[in-house]
């Protein structure tokens, strides 16, 4: 059984070997995964010694005695296995996620193996069970993890990862060396990541981790088996892809098992590394520096026909990349949805927002969606300007969510139902069980009104929400294209408390929206990483909802938007000096 050999497939018969595999509910992934060797094919006496049981995090996962990583101090165990990449023999360790009493071994393999970049694909806790034991200090503090003392020099948070910078001092030899760790937070517990997410992840760990070329990179999760081992399979086979044209994710599997038991643990998590290869081969992640981006920005003539230039073509395969969903993806939305205005824009299953405000003969249905921002998984909730009967709804997302930014897309005097939820000045409107009160107006760039939500016969404090809005339309198109007032929305966006998500607003919920939030995750992304990726911003938003940016003009205004913030931003900083 175990000795069917499957054959190599070339990158450009990738989609449709996915598609072949996945008909009949995955029959074909199935099948291919089950042919893989499975459970303890070699020696592995070390780690079942009674004194190295209580090391191991479970009773029936232990690590290769011919592969394992031997500790030069006494005792030598730890659960831990050398994993070949596409180089060399041994690319990668993989291990399990320390215990509160193996975090010493842990570092004293980090110094012993010249580790500089720690990949972890796993939260401390999940579902109220602890996957791993810290091992890695707060803040400023210094802590001594046995033969080392590990000190934070820095943390970023983003969407779905947090990268780690620590300073390793061996206490001894009083020699230092930076170690980065790029945690992954956005596993979900017994499912699959979105496979660009994933993609986008690998990236900044190639691009940013700076390894020293002989040493392993550290990836673990839990086990130390699952995903760590998807992880480590689409990072080969990302390389072998590159270099030959060619993979066979079923036959690198077999390979790591020959060092470690059950890697890549289900067929989910199999199938994972073929969508997620598919990524990266149908468009690679290409981050610009401002340098390159404002180059790029200048090189394309705006006086070139449109079909011609640069970023038509890059628009167009963003349009060959964009998901495709069916109608069991909406099953939620086309339930819940009766008798409401849509649009013909849905939200999708996985990342539609709920109500969770009782209000008579109101359901718990809202054509909103959450979006991430380039720092935070949920960092806009995107939706459409409620009917007058649906006004109750949409002050019902911002108490139950606790949105106090919203952001429209339109003046709103150009959208009649805003009447009914939103004051005049000096007055308030009743929405049972809301009360809204004005309470002040400021506008230079952009109208930004305060109001005062109260939900009748509650104990709680008003909610106190600022509405943005343009002052005059935003044109998607034109000649010069005046990006002044879009720009102008975004600051507000930046500004606002990070926990909390900012509510989007549009006619349709689609429309503008993805421009704003792309433009918005753009400028995050040049604060915190110097970088450019109008593309990949575009794209994940598309995941969320494929009519986002559907279209050349609005593209094109992200683009256009981004390019005059790095050009105003610049005059400021030499006004300034």
């Amino acid at each position: 059984m175990n000795d069917i050999t499957t054959p190599d497939i070339p990158l450009s018969r990738l989609e449709s070997a996915i598609t072949e595999r996945g008909k009949d509910d995955n029959d074909g992934f199935q099948k291919e995964y089950a042919t893989l060797p499975y459970g303890e094919n070699y020696q592995c006496d070390i780690g079942k010694r009674n004194e190295n049981l209580p090391k191991n995090r479970f009773k029936t996962t232990f690590p290769y005695d011919h592969s394992r990583v031997i500790l030069k101090t006494v005792p030598d165990y730890i659960h831990a296995n050398y994993i070949e990449g596409a180089d060399r023999e041994n690319e990668y360790i993989a291990a399990q996620g320390p215990k509160q009493n193996t975090v010493c071994d842990f570092w004293s393999m980090v110094w012993q193996e010249n580790v500089s970049v720690i990949v972890m694909l796993t939260n401390l806790k999940e579902r109220n069970k602890v996957k791993c034991t810290q091992y890695w200090p707060e803040g400023n503090k210094h802590i001594i993890y046995g033969i080392v003392s590990v000190k934070m020099i820095e943390e970023k948070e983003y969407a779905f990862y947090i990268v780690r910078k620590m300073t390793v001092i061996h206490r001894e030899t009083k020699k230092s060396r930076v170690v980065t760790q790029f945690h992954y937070t956005s596993w979900p517990d017994h499912g699959t990541p979105d496979p660009l997410c994933l993609v986008v992840f690998l990236y900044h760990v190639t691009r940013t981790g700076t390894s020293q070329t002989e040493s392993p990179t550290v990836v673990h999760c839990s086990a130390g088996i699952g995903r760590t081992g998807t992880y480590i399979a689409l990072d080969v086979l990302n390389q072998i892809g590159r270099k030959t044209g060619k993979v066979n994710v079923a036959e690198f599997v077999k390979k790591m098992r020959e060092n470690r038991m059950n890697m890549v643990q289900t067929y989910e998590q199999y199938i994972t590394i073929f969508l997620a290869l598919n990524e990266i081969y149908k468009s690679p992640v290409n981050v610009k520096t401002i340098e390159e981006f404002t180059e790029k920005a200048q090189s394309i003539t705006m006086n070139k026909p449109a079909n011609q230039s640069k970023l038509h073509k890059e628009f167009q395969l963003l349009m060959k990349v964009r998901p495709t969903y069916t109608d069991s993806d909406y099953k939620l939305a086309k339930e819940g949805c009766d008798g409401a205005h849509t649009n013909g824009i849905l939200p999708l299953d996985k990342f539609i927002v709920h109500l969770s405000s009782v209000v008579s003969k109101r359901g718990s249905f809202i054509n909103a969606i959450y979006v991430p921002s380039y720092t935070n998984s949920r960092g806009f909730i995107v939706t459409q300007y409620p009917s007058t009967e649906e006004v109750v709804d949409f002050l019902s997302l911002l108490n139950d969510h606790e949105s106090d930014t919203v952001i429209c897309m339109d003046p709103l005097n150009e959208i009649d139902s805003s009447t009914k939820w939103l004051p005049s000045p000096s007055s308030s409107k009743v929405v049972t069980p809301f009360t809204v009160h004005y309470q002040s107006k400021t506008g230079t760039d952009v109208i930004s009104t305060n109001i005062h939500v109260i939900q009748n016969n509650s104990e709680e404090e008003a909610q106190s929400i600022t509405i943005i809005e343009p002052k005059v339309a935003i044109k998607t198109s034109g000649n010069p294209l005046d990006t002044t007032q879009l720009r102008g929305l975004v600051p507000a966006a930046l500004n606002s408390e990070k926990e909390k998500p900012i509510t989007v607003v549009s006619k349709d919920g689609a429309s503008l929206s993805g421009v704003f939030c792309a433009i918005h995750n753009v400028i995050q992304q040049i604060n915190m990483d110097d970088r450019v990726d109008v593309f990949i911003a575009v794209r994940q938003l598309q995941v969320r909802r494929p009519e986002f940016c559907p279209n050349f003009d609005e593209y094109s205004l992200v683009f256009r938007s981004v390019y005059d913030h790095i050009q105003s931003s610049t005059e400021n900083i030499y006004s300034n000096q």
